[in-house]
């Protein structure tokens, strides 16, 4: 395995910094339009799924680190698989609770959900802007 120059580590590492950080100042932005436009609901639905995005996007990091140390040790650990899973019972349980109260929430929920979604194209739109602008 060829190792990346410490410039490109770097410039990796900003990108996952800034994603995080973009799923963190989308959901209030997102959970205040929803309020506004379709009530408390379907606010606290969206600002439950950014959550769940965010949280998400922190397993993916922490397994995708974990699978390279794992795979440069000749052995992955069991918690690795846990974290992979994880996210899926937790959706399922959101999406339990959502549609047991209201079917009007659903939607923020998949909104939020989404925010690792439209951070990703953010982020590659700036990649975009950088590479243009040099």
């Amino acid at each position: 395995m060829t190792e990346l120059p410490a410039a490109e580590r770097e410039l990796l590492a900003q990108a996952e910094r800034r994603l995080g950080r973009v799923i963190l100042v989308l959901t209030p932005v997102g959970a205040g339009v929803a309020a506004w436009r379709w009530g408390g609901e379907t606010a606290l639905a969206f600002a439950v799924g950014g959550a769940l995005a965010y949280l998400n996007y922190r397993w993916i990091v922490a397994v995708v680190d974990t699978l390279v140390r794992g795979a440069q040790a000749g052995r992955v650990p069991r918690r690795a698989y846990v974290k992979l899973l994880a996210p899926l019972v937790l959706l399922g349980a959101g999406l339990y609770v959502i549609f047991s109260r209201s079917l009007v929430s659903v939607g923020g929920f998949v909104g939020g959900l989404l925010l690792l979604v439209a951070a990703v194209m953010i982020e590659a739109a700036y990649q975009v802007y950088l590479a243009v602008r040099s």
